[in-house]
């Protein structure tokens, strides 16, 4: 068997780095629980919205990603990358939960009416 000089070698293979994972593309996700504790995932999730849902994350989770999706009202407001534990967050997106928009919202019009109402009085 030859080997030509300067050819690109195959990656090497660990045991946290196997040759398939399951990618999640373009799934919504509501009320679900996710347990990732303590496991070896060998997941990735594409372009996910998650609802509702309670992630559980902790230092032993390896091998998970999630990239360009979307959380809303969930247990989590962030996720980071950690390399070495081959967990990756690119571009997601964290909505505040729908009670603290409500709540904000509120605010805000209380305030434009009141200043309408004061302008109105002027």
């Amino acid at each position: 068997m030859s080997s030509r000089i300067g050819a690109p070698r195959p990656p090497e293979m660990t045991s946290i780095d196997p040759r398939e994972e399951r990618v999640i593309y373009r799934e919504r996700f509501q009320s679900a629980e996710f347990d990732f504790r303590g496991k070896i995932v060998f997941a990735r999730y594409d372009c996910c919205e998650f609802v509702k849902c309670t992630l559980l994350i902790d230092i032993a989770t390896q091998q998970l990603a999630f990239t360009t999706c979307v959380f809303k009202d969930c247990n989590i407001d962030q996720l980071r990358s950690d390399e070495k534990r081959g967990l990756y967050a690119v571009n997601n997106v964290f909505d505040r939960p729908i009670d603290e928009r409500r709540a904000d919202f509120e605010k805000r019009l209380a305030q434009v009416l009141a200043a309408r109402k004061e302008a109105g009085q002027q």
